[in-house]
């Protein structure tokens, strides 16, 4: 392996690989990141055995080759470095990557390209095509509902279902739900798949595919259904996915609602999160009287005082009261918009629904509570 690349664009991709690098692993290897010459460029991997990551750069390619070094310690270097070409040059029989700029040069050890674990296998596979923009959109407005309880692995992940020509993500920790539908053409009505794919895994997704714009991403699942693989035309993610029966999204939603309110969405949030100093000593809840033009927010705590606003709104329906965990509600992606949202109330002890006021295929739902006892109502089962 000979080749020249840019230091800057090194330390990106190696950034981005890294993040699939375990903390504490028993497989050295697994600590590595392997650097393999292509066609174009340089290809860097790394993996901790559930999520693989891939960054592509462009280098001057003078000879093939590949090897595994150090990940932290190959990115805290490359990370250090002014912005200046960097020479790659391996020493094949002694398995060490040197390294040389103008005004750097190193020498790292590493190990044989082959005892790095290879990729997973999807050729053959269900595959879905669709801009970055569209799936980094979706994925993150279902994150925020997925569990961090491994308690129920299933509720860890986001739901990939295609269907009827259209992708669904779904998410679920047991007491709110997120759901945001995107339309993927005609080319796909005859297809039908589910997945279950680990929040983590979204997460990556959206953080090296934000800034894809309207490149094409190749969804693919293996044949055997294990791996999912998003492949953009300069990274690729890949991750096993995780069994069990998700809940059935379509059963947690409920039909018509009885009173609508409309506000403005980035006003919400600023009312509530007023109130939530005054929250925070009775669990967050925060109280919503919905009447004719209006809505007021309150809060209260025994032993440190109460706090109320009012918001003028546009309410169909009739006049209704209901308690809910205003954590729930600003953690909702719809109210980081510039547009407005609908509460959809279907009565003070009946899920509470977020949808935006322009139709996206978005829906947020989560449970009130009483306001005493705090209830408990989840939606998983």
């Amino acid at each position: 392996m000979r080749l020249t690349c840019d230091s800057v664009q090194l330390a990106r991709a190696l950034g981005a690989v890294a993040r699939a690098i375990p903390a504490r692993t028993a497989l050295p290897v697994l600590g590595m990141v392997l650097l393999e010459t292509t066609a174009d460029g340089l290809l860097l991997s790394a993996t901790n055995l559930e999520l693989s990551i891939r960054r592509r750069i462009g280098a001057s390619v003078a000879a093939e080759g590949a090897i595994a070094v150090p990940g932290r310690l190959l990115a805290d270097y490359a990370g250090a470095l002014p912005p200046e070409p960097l020479d790659l040059d391996l020493d094949r029989p002694q398995q060490r990557l040197r390294l040389r700029s103008s005004s750097f040069k190193a020498e790292i050890y590493g190990v044989a390209a082959d005892e790095f674990p290879p990729a997973p296998t999807v050729d053959g596979g269900a595959c879905l095509e669709l801009r970055a923009h569209r799936l980094v959109e979706a994925i993150s407005d279902t994150l925020a509902a997925a569990s961090t309880d491994e308690a129920r692995p299933v509720l860890t992940g986001i739901r990939l279902e295609v269907s009827g020509g259209r992708l669904r993500l779904v998410a679920t920790d047991g007491y709110r739900l997120a759901v945001r539908e995107v339309g993927v053409g005609e080319d796909h009505e005859a297809d039908a798949w589910a997945v279950t794919v680990p929040a983590r895994t979204m997460s990556e997704v959206v953080r090296i595919l934000r800034g894809a714009g309207d490149a094409d991403v190749a969804m693919t699942i293996s044949p055997a259904g294990n791996h999912v693989v998003f492949r953009a035309p300069d990274a690729e993610i890949a991750s096993r996915v995780i069994d069990g029966t998700f809940p059935d999204a379509g059963r947690l939603v409920p039909g018509k609602h009885l009173t609508g309110v409309t506000v403005a969405a980035t006003e919400l949030s600023h009312r509530v999160q007023a109130l939530t100093p005054f929250a925070h000593g009775s669990a967050n809840v925060v109280r919503l009287e919905a009447t004719t033009g209006s809505i007021a927010l309150a809060a209260a705590a025994n032993d440190v005082g109460s706090a109320r606003t009012d918001l003028d709104a546009e309410v169909i329906g009739p006049d209704l009261a209901v308690a809910f965990n205003a954590r729930f509600l600003l953690d909702c992606p719809a109210l980081a918009s510039d547009g407005r949202v609908e509460l959809r109330l279907h009565g003070s002890m009946g899920p509470i629904v977020v949808v935006r006021t322009i139709e996206d295929g978005f829906l947020y739902l989560f449970m009130p509570v009483r306001t005493y006892p705090l209830g408990s109502t989840t939606l998983a089962s």
